[in-house]
């Protein structure tokens, strides 16, 4: 095609087709290249932990014995927390070896009305006085849990509050009726539903297991403490369970994959083979002549 502007000829070109096949190869050929890698990487990760496990040492709910400092045991036994958690901030006792606290933020929809539940929003606030982290102290049967260990404690259960022990910090239960019934936290004033803009509220989570419960937990046995061995996650479980029921809910027992390796792989392999689909269409129905 010609085109002609002020005496000088334009000619339109079409860029080859050619490019968009050579560009599905290349993506077809990345994406193989990460499903090598990820397959060649859960492999060696596995020889790895293969490698902790078989070193493992199951003690149940037996005492401490010298002779396995430095290894990897799993024990069971009852949930003693020596020091609940406490939220110096508001003055609150968790009960619980760790703690998470959570806020919410209010904000008003139009600043010249006033703060009704239709005119009141709640947004995550992870500044100061908003997100923190709580540790107490525990043992687990005849060993006590490092503070790196209690760092790692997994966290999901909602921690509740009675009402006679939030009075006496000046808090209050508050139900949001937005959120189906869901309970926070706030102060007595908040609690009469009078609220103003920058008030918080909050929720607290802990572990899933209490103080008292049977459980069991694995980690590196220094004398008579247990550090956190990397792999275990959960580092503590519910229940008094055998060795291989314990390395395989804790994820030591395989060396799992690569979440986001497996979706990148799908995602170049998937796009790479459209591309070709999409050139072999055209050219069917000739509009790739």
């Amino acid at each position: 095609m010609i085109w002609k502007e002020r005496g000088v000829k334009m000619k339109k070109t079409q860029k080859p087709r050619k490019n968009r096949k050579t560009g599905a190869v290349i993506v077809i050929l990345l994406g193989l290249l990460c499903a090598v890698s990820t397959v060649r990487s859960c492999g060696t990760k596995r020889v790895a932990i293969q490698g902790k496990v078989d070193d493992v040492v199951y003690v149940g709910q037996g005492s401490y014995d010298p002779a396995n400092d430095g290894k990897i045991v799993i024990v069971c036994g009852e949930l003693k927390v020596l020091e609940p958690a406490y939220d110096d901030e508001l003055g609150l006792t968790i009960y619980a070896p760790r703690a998470m606290r959570s806020a919410k933020k209010m904000k008003l929809k139009k600043w010249n009305l006033p703060a009704t539940e239709e005119n009141m929003e709640w947004n995550s606030d992870l500044g100061v006085g908003g997100m923190e982290i709580f540790q107490g102290a525990a043992d687990v049967g005849d060993y006590h849990l490092s503070e790196e260990f209690i760092e790692q404690l997994m966290l999901g259960r909602e921690y509740e509050f009675d009402e006679e022990t939030l009075s006496e910090a000046g808090l209050a239960i508050l139900t949001d009726r937005k959120y189906r019934g869901e309970k926070f936290i706030g102060t007595q004033r908040m609690g009469r539903e009078i609220f103003e803009e920058g008030d918080r509220r909050y929720q607290y989570s802990v572990p899933y297991q209490s103080d008292g419960d049977m459980v069991t937990v694995i980690g590196i046995q220094e004398q008579g403490t247990l550090t956190y061995v990397k792999g275990a996650t959960p580092n503590m479980l519910s229940g008094e369970l055998d060795k291989k029921t314990a390395l395989k809910k804790s994820g030591m027992s395989s060396g799992g994959v690569s979440i986001f390796r497996v979706v990148l792989t799908i995602l170049l392999l998937s796009t790479g083979i459209r591309m070709l689909l999409k050139k072999r269409d055209q050219k069917e129905d000739g509009s790739g002549l």
